[in-house]
This record gives C-alpha cells, sequence and structure tokens, in this order.
C-alpha cells in the first residue's frame, strides 16, 4: 500500500500530518505497537532532519510498503542560492563537513550536495568537476558528472575499512545512531530533477 503525500519543508509545515500518515499505515496493516514505534521514530528523524536545510526546501513525505517491508520517502527540491553554493563547494572540496554530528547530518550533506549537482549540470552539461569524489562517487556513464546514489550500507563498509582515529568516531557515530540502528538501509539520491530521501525498514512478523 501507498499512503497520501504529505507536502513537507524546512519550517515545520506537514510535520503533524506526515506522522498522522505513518500511524494510518501501521493501522492499515495492523502492524504490531513496536513496530508502529520504530516507524515513527525513523519518520521523525527524517522530518527532524529537514529542519536544519537552509534555503527554501519544499519536499512531498510518503510511506509505501506491506507487512513486510515499509520504505519511507522524501522527494525533495530546494532553491539554491549563490551563498549556499559556495558554503556546499567549500565543504565538497575537502570531502568533510566538521558540523557532522550524526548519521541524518551525513544524509542532509548529501542531500544538500546533490542539489547542487543538479544546478550546476543543468549549467554546464560539459563536465563539471564539483570536488566531492570521495564523499559521494560518480557514475561515469553519463556525459556530465551525476552522483551516484548515497547508501547507508556503502558508507558503514567504508568505515569499516578505515583503520585511524576518524574511524573510531564515525564507528561511535553509527553505533549510537537511532536511525542506522533501525534502518535496514537509507538512499540518497537524483531521481526525476530532484533529490530522493528512502529510508527502508523490515517490518518484524507477529
Amino acid at each position: 500500500m501507498k499512503t497520501n503525500n504529505v507536502c513537507v519543508d524546512n519550517k515545520g509545515t506537514g510535520r503533524e500530518a506526515a506522522l498522522g500518515e505513518v500511524d494510518s499505515f501501521c493501522d492499515s496493516l495492523a502492524l504490531s505497537s513496536s513496530e508502529k514505534l520504530r516507524l515513527r521514530l525513523l519518520a521523525e528523524e527524517a522530518l527532524g532532519m529537514t529542519a536544519t536545510i537552509s534555503g527554501e526546501f519544499n519536499a512531498e513525505f510518503w510511506l509505501e510498503g506491506d507487512k513486510t517491508q515499509c520504505r519511507l520517502c522524501l522527494s525533495a527540491s530546494m532553491k539554491m542560492t549563490s551563498e549556499k553554493r559556495q558554503a556546499l563547494l567549500g565543504a565538497s572540496t575537502s570531502g568533510r563537513n566538521s558540523a557532522y554530528c550524526g548519521v541524518m547530518d551525513r544524509v542532509r550533506e548529501e542531500m544538500e550536495i546533490y542539489w547542487l549537482s543538479i544546478e550546476e549540470a543543468a549549467e554546464d552539461s560539459t563536465g563539471v568537476d564539483y570536488g566531492v569524489e570521495t564523499l559521494i562517487g560518480f557514475d561515469g556513464k553519463t556525459d556530465y558528472k551525476t552522483p551516484k546514489d548515497w547508501k547507508l550500507s556503502e558508507y558503514r563498509g567504508s568505515v569499516a575499512r578505515q583503520t585511524d582515529s576518524e574511524r573510531i568516531a564515525a564507528w561511535d557515530e553509527l553505533e549510537k545512531s537511532i536511525v542506522a540502528n533501525l534502518a535496514d538501509e537509507i538512499t540518497v539520491g537524483i531521481r526525476n530533477s530532484k533529490v530522493e530521501l528512502v529510508i527502508t525498514k523490515s517490518i518484524a512478523s507477529a
């Protein structure tokens, strides 16, 4: 099944309606109270992350799935300002952001970098180097550089392969993250000129 789409933004518009769709989804499928709580926590984390995005941000939120698996989806667009562009370029050049304090901050950063890539690609299709290869990677099959999907599973694997002190901090971040421990997968990618966030969660049988 699929719920209604709810319009949300970074000012809190639509938050309660979105959480109401989570409750309706769980009730329609007669999910257990514990699964309902987990899905609400994931939705709250996703919606809370949107509140940290600066600029003009608008998105549609919905859930889809069945009694075995649920996907929480955000399909978002954002008006890119010159100030935002410079900030993102500065962060992407180093491949890291000292303001990170959790997994959802990383997701937010990925989404913002993707908006930047959409705008840059529209302006210059001859091949723009965004300086974020180590952050999101690229698909070499396109005429211009398009970032591939960022996935929690791949990020977790990359952290496991690191050996320095940054690995310890990143692994600690993963261990403490509610969303990283509840979700089976988190994917950020570009879909039809919009940035889409999908959080996938398996549903435990009653």
